[in-house]
């Protein structure tokens, strides 16, 4: 039989049919004679597979194709071992685990795990030549009348543009972000790193003490038996939008950063940046790549594996950055980014089954739409040096919104005042009253004067 020199390739051996499969933004129903996915392009991809379509268990991997040393942020340092560098024309093979019922990797560390993983490409040609191999999608193709049509320009068009989304919905994640949030890789037959997640993974702070089930990171082994598989505990970027003023900060300061976060968003940034070793400087450009980062990996995982635990992290994220003001000026190419990367994923909310927005029970985007407005004003009424990048990058955002889910985000465009008209035909003056989110007449904050000079914020 000819030998195959393939491009890189997936395998999944021994998946059942009807399994629901999902290669980054792509979901489809595997078939019997489905054995992987070929012609996969460089850089970071997320497989996952569930049981069902429906709500139901999701479990994946992420690994990366090509040099994992360009992925994400450059200074990796020493966390990227020699053989995960460029591996040339990779062929990755998972097995079905069909107790979990997940995919899983080929361990390096089990001898079993590696013959199979030599039987499998030694097979690789047959399966080609089956047709067992799906070509990698980034979009579905588009059709007329129910019937698939050949590739021509559009097709071509649609697919560059999938990958371009893809991309730079994925651009800042790498080893260092998913070693921090999901922890150490597993390491399949290749020296090849993969994280694994579920769709019930979560952080301790938004995991419920349920009577009989320890929390996370509490007697694991417990857990693994009640639940039927070993959790990870995502380590997330610690966010206390209770407290965003400085230890020992009264009075006035305390007051201005409970209202501009931007001080709270710049320690945070400190903390999680590195340190030049030669200069002694801080490199803030690291800590800024890792919170979008962080925006990327929870917002995939919302929309992949409909994890309630990201969902909340990556509110909490928006939370902090669209609530600062200085940082609007001080952090310009940061907050640009930011913009830019919101905007790409709102233009991919639709990809999850109910709607994204759902997910997060009666508020819906209500809390998107609040931050979006509050943003504005701080952009065009508060802060007086905004860079035209945010303010080039917010008009596209709020255009965008106001075609795709008709909100308003300019408080101006309202009318606060006006006569209502009632059944009878009597006519009174109405005047909206103030909103807590507004914070503006009796919900704007105060300093009031406690005596012997100490000042406070009334909260």
């Amino acid at each position: 039989m000819a030998s195959v020199t393939p491009s890189p390739t997936i395998l999944v051996p021994h998946l059942p049919p009807k399994t629901l499969v999902g290669i980054d933004l792509i979901t489809f129903t595997s078939t019997p004679n489905f054995h992987g996915i070929r012609d996969l392009p460089d850089g970071w991809h997320f497989l996952y597979t569930g049981t069902t379509e429906s709500l139901s268990l999701r479990s994946g991997g992420w690994f990366y194709v090509g040099d994992i040393s360009v992925a994400g942020h450059n200074n990796e340092g020493a966390l990227i071992p020699a053989p995960l560098g460029n591996l040339g024309n990779e062929v990755i093979v998972w097995k079905w685990d069909t107790e979990a019922e997940t995919l899983a990797p080929l361990l390096a560390s089990d001898g079993a795990d590696r013959q199979e993983a030599m039987r499998h490409k030694a097979n690789l040609a047959a399966v080609w030549q089956s047709g067992g191999l799906f070509r990698y999608r980034s979009r579905v193709p588009t059709s007329s009348g129910g019937k698939a049509q050949s590739r021509d320009v559009g097709d071509d068009e649609n697919e560059e543009e999938g990958r371009r989304d893809w991309e730079g919905l994925t651009d800042r994640l790498s080893p260092t972000l998913l070693r921090r949030v999901v922890g150490s890789p597993e390491i399949d037959v290749d020296g090849r790193p993969r994280w694994m997640v579920t769709s019930a993974s979560t952080a301790q702070r938004d995991s419920e003490n349920i009577p009989g089930i320890p929390e996370p990171g509490q007697d694991s082994d417990k857990l693994a038996g009640v639940i039927g598989e070993q959790e990870s505990e995502f380590s997330f970027l610690p966010i206390n939008l209770k407290r965003t003023w400085r230890e020992g900060a009264v009075g006035r300061e305390r007051t201005e950063a409970a209202q501009d976060r931007s001080w709270a968003l710049g320690d945070l940034i400190q903390q999680i940046s590195i340190t030049d070793r030669e200069s002694n400087e801080v490199d803030e450009q690291f800590g800024e790549s890792q919170i979008l980062g962080e925006l990327q990996f929870t917002f995939l995982m919302v929309l992949t594996l409909m994890n309630y635990s990201c969902l909340q992290q990556w509110k909490r994220l928006l939370n902090l950055i669209l609530t600062c003001q200085r940082a609007i000026y001080e952090r310009e190419q940061f907050m640009s980014n930011v913009l830019r990367l919101l905007l790409r994923q709102l233009q991919r909310c639709d990809d999850i089954e109910g709607g994204f927005f759902d997910l997060d029970g009666e508020e819906g985007g209500e809390f998107l739409r609040k931050l979006l407005m509050k943003f504005r004003t701080s952009l065009y009424q508060v802060i007086e040096d905004a860079g035209q990048p945010v303010k080039d990058n917010f008009k596209k955002l709020e255009t965008w919104v106001k075609d795709e889910y008709d909100w308003e985000l300019n408080r101006g465009a309202f009318v606060r005042r006006g006569m209502l008209q009632l059944e009878d035909g009597e006519q009174v003056e109405m005047d909206m009253s103030d909103n807590e989110d507004d914070e503006k007449g009796e919900y704007a904050p105060v300093v009031v004067d406690l005596g012997e000079g100490n000042m406070t914020q009334d909260e």
